[in-house]
């Protein structure tokens, strides 16, 4: 079993963004990689930050006037 879970080290020890209950109590192989310094957003926190964007777009409101209706 394989699981890529992101999480942030203390010293010696890992602490993981989730439970990975498939090893639970067993060993295991570590690889570390960093990643970007800015914590990734959670779902639900992206999706508010899409609507809101599009409730206000970058310069007002996103509407689709004057553009074709696809079908």
């Amino acid at each position: 079993m394989a699981a890529a879970v992101s999480g942030v080290v203390h010293g010696n020890v890992i602490e993981l963004d989730e439970a990975v209950p498939a090893l639970e109590g067993r060993r295991f192989r570590v690889t570390v990689e960093a990643v970007d310094d800015l914590p990734a957003e959670k779902p639900a926190e992206q999706q508010r930050a899409w609507d809101a964007w599009a409730k206000r777009g970058p310069q007002g409101p996103v509407t689709d006037d004057d553009e074709p209706e696809l079908s």
